[in-house]
């Protein structure tokens, strides 16, 4: 239950639903030099490893890229034959530091002569009957050859590999929270939930705000200790948390409450809360490009919209505790109204569905840049957080 690693895939442009291009080698090169020379490894992935995929031709003939040996997992594909000048690759690669990984094995298709230069094999959970992939997962960890569960969609797909004794899980699980399951809200965090809640309504006023925070003392504690750190860099010491209203202002504060609230759900994946938090700064641009007067309900309406996952239970019982506006509630439950669809275009783009990645009348480059901001935002908020 936690991100250990990222695979990096080749789109040949935002409406691309599919790894569509007639050139792999090239399309591997273009991952390549845009992740590691043009946007960083870690930006994209923090201190992770990252896979990528390799055809047969950049085996032959390797490329000589910035591949960080101990990020950069080799993985061959499914139709690569174990040829000499193949598995000298694969042993060249090994030498330098690198983990192999084959991807989509399936036998007899795949060659079983890579399973030597190999240290993980990708399996489709959902190809082989029940029985045969028990078997091959047998077969495969007495070789001692660490398994990576492909198309991992459910709960049951999810414990029916750990019985198998996969250690990798890879697919949607994550964005399928209906497999958590709770009966409420637990008592210890509806406090703070509802408090990040209220704070979001307009018709309070300064004082009404600093009311409510210093009914929380570790929330105003940890807001005071964020405010101090290098990250805000002010001039002076604040000491209270009127001071802190002045000084950054309202829609600042409760964006800081709100995610100091949800950092507090330290029992899911931190993936979670970094999802959760790019999806409200991204709601939040979306909002603010179309003109919004105010774009606090955005960002709240993205940034609760992973409840569900962090809280283990259905979204439209989470947001039956809590005093959120009538607008936040129908895009979180329905996805309707302009929250909603800012909601559903962040989606869309989070899982490349570029078709559906639209909001209002936006060009295409805008809601790009909002979603790379929002990437860059969540991870300095993240890092303001652990201070």
């Amino acid at each position: 239950m936690a991100v250990v690693a990222y695979e990096l895939l080749y789109r040949a442009s935002p409406t691309s639903r599919t790894a569509q291009f007639g050139d792999p080698g090239g399309a591997t090169l273009e991952v390549i030099t845009g992740a590691a020379l043009e946007i960083g490894l870690d930006r994209l992935a923090g201190g992770l490893p990252v896979h990528i995929n390799f055809p047969q031709e950049l085996l032959v003939k390797l490329p000589d890229l910035p591949l960080q040996p101990g990020r950069i997992v080799i993985e061959v594909l499914e139709d690569v034959r174990a040829t000499p000048q193949v598995l000298q690759g694969i042993r060249t690669l090994r030498a330098r530091g690198h983990r192999i990984a084959l991807d989509d094995y399936a036998p007899p298709d795949s060659d079983p002569r890579l399973l030597e230069v190999a240290d993980v094999v990708k399996l489709e959970v959902n190809y082989p009957p029940a029985d045969e992939l028990a078997r091959l997962a047998r077969q495969l960890q007495a070789a001692g050859l660490e398994l990576i569960a492909e198309n991992v969609e459910s709960r049951e797909d999810f414990e029916r590999c750990v019985e198998l004794g996969f250690k990798g899980f890879q697919g949607n699980f994550l964005q399928q929270p209906e497999t958590f399951s709770a009966r409420r809200v637990p008592v210890s965090r509806l406090g703070t939930l509802r408090l990040a809640a209220a704070l979001q309504s307009e018709d309070y006023s300064l004082d009404e705000v600093e009311r409510l925070l210093s009914q929380d003392v570790s929330l105003s504690y940890r807001v005071l200790r964020c405010i101090n750190s290098s990250y805000y860099n002010l001039p002076r010491r604040i000491e209270s948390i009127r001071q802190a209203i002045v000084i950054l202002g309202l829609d600042t504060l409760r964006q800081l409450c709100s995610l100091l609230c949800l950092q507090g759900l330290d029992d899911r994946p931190p993936s979670l809360l970094m999802q959760a938090m790019t999806r409200g700064r991204m709601c939040e641009q979306l909002g603010k490009l179309a003109g919004a007067r105010d774009a606090g309900p955005f960002f709240i309406t993205g940034l609760f919209s992973l409840l569900n996952a962090l809280l283990g239970m259905p979204t439209r019982k989470v947001v039956e505790e809590l005093p959120l506006t009538p607008a936040v509630v129908r895009a979180l439950i329905a996805g309707e109204g302009p929250l909603g669809a800012a909601l559903q275009c962040t989606r869309a783009y989070e899982r490349g569905v570029w078709d559906h990645a639209v909001y209002a009348d936006l060009a295409p480059h805008l809601i790009r840049a909002a979603y790379v901001d929002s990437l860059f935002w969540a991870e300095e908020a993240q890092a303001l957080l652990s201070t």
